[in-house]
């Protein structure tokens, strides 16, 4: 009897973290060759999502590397630009998100950012890797986070899924747990039993842009192009496509929909149905600048859902005025795109929560007035 060689599952990697972290090395330690160039300057603002992919370990590892969101000061077209790219690099699924925190004296306020930006449906899919382990000096990984309750908050929401490397002292070392190789090789473990508990990561709006991509992969001619270049050249279209469909949309909005906060992709998604997306654009503006309590959301969502309706879907125009509202606020009161993603996140559910109970009955209001008119 022959043996039977089962191969290793692909896995696809996004790397969040802050500019000056490690992010990009984090990168090629994970794929054992320099493939992204770090970041010298503490301006993220010019960076890009890149992905690049190699066989690691007997399988193919994909690892998209993200511009530095989190400590992005702009709500500029740049910006939103790679947002959109970074979400078209994860259609339609994402294995895990990982972390990236650098070992040493710790920003509480960056920890922070990721316990109010991350939900806990976003936590299930992520693991956190820090970096600069040699500064560990003789502590363990778990002795290091249960210095900063900050810290160990953040990993007990990642279902204490934590890995640390060091990218200039650990590169050469091939066993014991000072060794990158080793410690990749059980981040992978890791992400593996992660997806196997979890599942793979994706939303509405990650389906959404697949099926476009592959829409206009069977419209590019194939003629000299193999089915990879194929691949990228229907991305390019759909990201110059969505960017020019996506810019009355507030970047923390889109880094809502990147997140994968159920409300704003909900959202996004209405915003990009053919039909009639300005109507509820302007829907979600007047909305947003006439609501000053709570308790008037639930008119204010009956008269947008009644003036769309007739174009949108009911349940989609719901999820749209709430998830628009919300988000257009938190980005007109915010002073940058973090402060923006922050407020966004948790106006957002708090006010989805709020509302929750209603929809169904506004739903139903509002289609008795539709047909009535």
């Amino acid at each position: 009897l022959g043996c039977c060689y089962v191969s290793k599952p692909e896995r696809k990697i996004v790397l969040l973290g802050k500019t000056g972290d490690g992010k990009s090395t984090a990168g090629n330690t994970i794929l054992r060759e320099k493939m992204f160039i770090p970041k010298v300057s503490a301006n993220s603002v010019t960076a890009h999502c890149e992905r690049r992919q190699r066989k690691v370990h007997g399988r193919k590892i994909t690892v998209i590397d993200t511009p530095g969101f989190f400590d992005m000061d702009h709500n500029d077209a740049e910006t939103k630009s790679e947002i959109v790219k970074s979400l078209i690099e994860c259609a339609p699924v994402v294995d895990a998100f990982i972390i990236v925190l650098k070992v040493g004296r710790h920003d509480n306020e960056v920890v922070q950012k990721f316990l109010n930006t991350l939900h806990k449906d976003a936590l299930k899919h992520a693991v956190i890797l820090f970096t600069f382990g040699e500064q560990l000096e003789g502590k363990t990984i778990k002795e290091f986070v249960k210095d900063s309750s900050q810290l160990q908050k953040l990993v007990d929401k990642c279902g204490g899924r934590c890995h640390v490397i060091d990218n200039k002292y650990w590169k050469k070392r091939i066993w014991g747990n000072k060794s990158n190789r080793v410690q990749v090789k059980n981040l992978l473990k890791t992400i593996d039993k992660m997806v196997e508990e979890n599942g793979c990561c994706t939303n509405e709006f990650l389906q959404k842009l697949e099926k476009h991509i592959q829409e206009d992969e069977k419209n590019i001619s194939a003629v000299n192009l193999s089915p990879e270049e194929i691949r990228e050249k229907a991305k390019e279209m759909v990201h110059e496509e969505y960017v020019k469909r996506l810019a009355g949309v507030a970047t923390g909005t889109l880094m809502g929909a990147f997140l994968g906060i159920d409300v704003v992709v909900r959202s996004v998604v209405t915003l990009l149905t053919p039909e009639n997306p300005q109507a509820v654009i302007q829907i979600v503006r007047a909305a947003a600048q006439n609501m000053t309590q709570e308790c008037e959301i639930g008119s204010y969502l009956r008269a947008g859902i009644t003036a769309a309706g007739g174009a949108l879907c009911l349940a989609g125009a719901v999820g749209a005025v709430v998830g628009g509202v919300t988000g257009y606020k938190a980005a007109e009161e915010a002073d940058s795109v973090n402060d923006s993603v922050t407020r966004a996140v948790a106006d957002t559910y708090a006010k989805a929560l709020h509302v929750n109970e209603k929809v169904q009955d506004l739903v139903s209001v509002a289609s008795k007035d539709i047909k009535a008119n």
